[in-house]
């Protein structure tokens, strides 16, 4: 069971990286180079941007990849898990998406 949370973790990676570079990219004002679509409700780029590139932060921090105390929870996965779900929801739709998936391969220990 070792090998699923390899690969969770590396899916929390890839879609934190995605995350922050679609975050980017709205910021921009290049939403359009998206890798999947998703809904801004109405928001501004700058504000979405920023959204994404917090949750991302958030998930990479949650992981383990990034060491910030302040971003830090407790419950790890559910945590990541709700990031994931943030960032498909607001900012980023294949980073959320991978992140959902990692947070859920983390809970085969």
């Amino acid at each position: 069971m070792s090998d699923l949370n390899k690969i969770g973790d590396l899916l929390i990676l890839i879609g934190g990286i995605v995350g922050l570079i679609e975050g980017i990219l709205t910021i921009l004002g290049l939403p359009y180079l998206a890798f999947l679509p998703y809904v801004s409700f109405g928001l501004g780029g700058l504000i979405t941007g920023i959204l994404g590139i917090l949750f991302s932060l958030i998930a990479l921090v949650n992981s383990g990849t990034i060491k910030i105390k302040a971003l830090e929870f407790s419950n790890k996965w559910l945590i990541i898990l709700i990031m994931g779900i943030l960032m498909y929801l607001f900012a980023s739709g294949l980073g959320g998406a991978l992140v959902i998936i990692g947070a859920i391969l983390l809970l085969f220990k």
